[in-house]
């Protein structure tokens, strides 16, 4: 154990410790995405369909720019929407491992340079942008179930808020 404990973070406090931990974990799901779709499929909504209340195209609007141009399949009961498309392309699960693997790097920098301002408060954001992304697919957007994304609320709460309340323990004025 010994051997394990000079690579481990050495501010005080158990902070660095949920940095890594999260590090980590990011690693493990970047992996993932661009290992296979499974995982990813069951957070998201499944199917959707060609949204039918866009209006058609024309010289100033084009269905198929518009970020709501699919709709869940259960939206609608249209039998001429179209075929359904799953939102999880090879595409995304690979722009979504490249943040999480972005995440991943900021907070194991973070979890051995605690002390720095700058590093502390990119951080903080890190898990800021985590909460809003899940957050806005769930309410907003409607793609994601609670469930599976539940554990990333739990990590990304608790990061911010231990963050921000332990601010001036770490950071070093």
């Amino acid at each position: 154990m010994n051997f394990l404990k000079e690579y481990l973070p050495s501010a005080k406090g158990y902070l660095p410790y949920y940095m890594m931990l999260t590090s980590i974990l990011a690693v493990g799901n970047a992996v993932q995405n661009y290992i296979t779709l499974h995982f990813s499929r069951r957070l998201y909504n499944g199917q959707f369909v060609p949204n039918p209340s866009l209006p058609p195209k024309s010289d100033t609007f084009d269905p198929e720019d518009s970020t709501r141009k699919l709709v869940p399949a259960s939206a609608t009961s249209n039998p001429k929407a179209g075929r359904a498309q799953d939102q999880v392309t090879p595409l995304a699960a690979r722009l979504f491992g490249t943040y999480t693997i972005v995440s991943a790097i900021v907070r194991l920098y973070a979890s051995y340079n605690l002390h720095l301002a700058p590093v502390y408060q990119i951080t903080i954001w890190t898990y800021v942008v985590a909460l809003v992304h899940f957050g806005s697919e769930f309410a907003i957007y409607k793609t994601a179930h609670m469930g599976p994304i539940a554990s990333t609320f739990f990590f990304a709460t608790v990061g911010i808020v231990w963050m921000i309340s332990q601010y001036n323990f770490y950071v070093e004025v």
